[in-house]
């Protein structure tokens, strides 16, 4: 009787814990890469009644007899099967279509992961052996990010391992010269500013005076035709009105350029020695190591402007002559053609001020490294991609495909080992087998390219799903509940039992 009692008390216990499967199952039906749990059972100790004995010549034989004393768990299995893809368009979603997980990391020894710190910049490799350097995880769940920096991680901050890109780091050299460039840029800046205000103020003022001329001139050619010799109509008076705007706008630009040229000139000479200064920093940085070449377009020059300004503003009644106008049209003409050499000057400083700053940044090709490590996508990169091998590529501000590295999958011999450790993560155990075949640490070799020997390829645009079937664990919770209640009624039985032979006594 109490054999029954402690064998329900155990099934009790065994359906908790199925029952606990199941809520971890059904509560993580929408995590990705989830994979759910499975608890079995077996039987427990058996109690030996009467032992079997053999036949003879004088009887058959027996079996033996026994009672159970209750069930325990045999295993809680992780099923490894494939979820669906969920399409979600963003290239930083990935999905693995195929065994084989994702390696994630936190750096172990900072010494042996050279990647960007601060102002320093690494080449994002891996000295020695990954998992010296590294504490490795194992994720199916694919939605990763960019960092600060631009490396690839996972929401929780960590690091994607592969095989990282071709990456050079500027060397001191290239960082004295673009130090250099950019200072001869800051020093013409100012120079450059004052010529361009200089001649955006005379060149408005050329042009309020050009208008001012043709609105006398308009106004006198219709006074002529229609009132004249008459003096005190309203064409006269229209006529007057507009000799005096252009005597008061003749004023304040013969005053601005042609009576007080000083100010203009002393700007003018110190940008042309600004530029001249600029256009030796130019040419130094076109032959200085590491070698880059930028277009020799600076070395347009500003000519004094002189013998271009308007005579003297006329008396009333006394017609435009057309060297006035044709000085003012000479005027505009050089004015305008200033203000295209200013802005051709401009852009070029620009690019040059690009290509200097481009020296001070790592440089990365279309190849890779060959040595494991981080992959980091420059955050001046337009686009990237993630193709079904893994490789990350991306265009650069130059419009240049370069790789930033190759994305690894670890594939293990016993998936169904693993040891979930929560955050989507799992740790290789004592049964998932290892990564390290030769027992030297994990090499890069040891991390499959996506697609190859087995492993699975990558799905850029997609994630994917848990594999918790909802029908199947509700099924499951019904049997666990029944079987819960099964034993309770053992108990209660069996207690029932008891009683009646208690009850005997009275």
């Amino acid at each position: 009787m109490l054999r029954s009692m402690y064998a329900g008390i155990s099934g009790m216990k065994n359906f908790q814990v199925k029952l606990d499967v199941i809520g971890n199952n059904i509560a993580n039906v929408n995590t990705y890469g989830f994979k759910k749990g499975r608890t079995t059972f077996k039987d427990l100790v058996n109690q030996q009644i009467s032992v079997a004995t053999a036949a003879t010549q004088f009887r058959g034989g027996t079996n033996s007899q026994q009672v159970g004393l209750g069930s325990q768990i045999a295993s809680i299995d992780t099923i490894h099967t494939t979820g669906s893809t969920q399409t979600t368009s963003r290239t930083l979603d990935l999905a693995l279509a195929g065994d084989g997980f994702f390696p994630v990391a936190t750096v172990k020894d900072p010494g042996r992961v050279n990647v960007d710190r601060g102002n320093q910049i690494g080449d994002n490799r891996i000295l020695g052996a990954i998992d010296d350097a590294l504490d490795m995880n194992y994720t199916r769940a694919g939605n990763f990010y960019l960092d600060d920096k631009g490396y690839l991680v996972t929401s929780d901050g960590m690091f994607i391992v592969g095989e990282s890109g071709e990456k050079s780091v500027p060397t001191d050299l290239a960082v004295t010269k673009s130090i250099n460039a950019l200072n001869a840029i800051n020093n013409f800046n100012n120079p450059f500013k004052d010529m361009t205000d200089t001649l955006k103020g005379i060149s408005t003022q050329a042009k309020n005076l050009m208008d001012a001329y043709n609105e006398y001139s308009d106004a006198q050619s219709n006074w002529e035709k229609n009132e004249s010799p008459e003096t005190d109509g309203p064409m006269y008076a229209a006529m007057e009105s507009t000799h005096d705007a252009l005597t008061t706008i003749w004023t304040q630009f013969n005053e601005k350029a042609v009576t007080d040229p000083a100010s203009f000139d002393e700007e003018l000479i110190n940008f042309n020695s600004s530029l001249s200064t600029l256009n030796g920093a130019v040419d130094a940085f076109n032959t200085a190591e590491p070698v880059g070449q930028i277009f020799r377009e600076i070395t347009t020059s500003l000519l004094q402007l002189e013998n271009t300004f308007p005579d003297d503003v006329t008396d009333i009644k006394e017609r435009v002559s057309d060297l006035e106008l044709s000085q003012m049209n000479d005027l505009l003409s050089n004015l305008d053609n200033y203000m295209l050499d200013l802005e051709k000057i401009g852009r070029t400083v620009i690019d040059f001020e690009n290509l200097a700053e481009e020296l001070q940044q790592p440089q990365w090709t279309n190849g890779l490294s060959g040595d494991a490590g981080l992959i980091q996508i420059p955050l001046t990169a337009k686009s990237f991609s993630i193709g079904p091998d893994g490789t990350v590529s991306f265009v650069n501000n130059q419009g240049e495909l370069n790789i930033a590295g190759q994305i690894r999958i670890a594939n293990f011999a016993n998936a169904g080992g693993m040891e979930k450790v929560g955050g989507n993560l799992f740790r290789a155990s004592a049964n998932s087998g290892s990564l390290d075949r030769n027992n030297n640490g994990i090499q890069l070799d040891e991390l499959l390219a996506p697609g190859s020997e087995g492993a699975a390829s990558i799905v850029a645009g997609t994630l994917e799903m848990s594999n918790v079937d909802l029908s199947e664990e509700f099924t499951e919770m019904i049997v666990a509940q029944r079987g819960f209640q099964s034993n309770t009624k053992i108990i209660t039985t069996s207690d029932e039992i008891l009683q009646e032979l208690v009850n005997l006594k009275r």
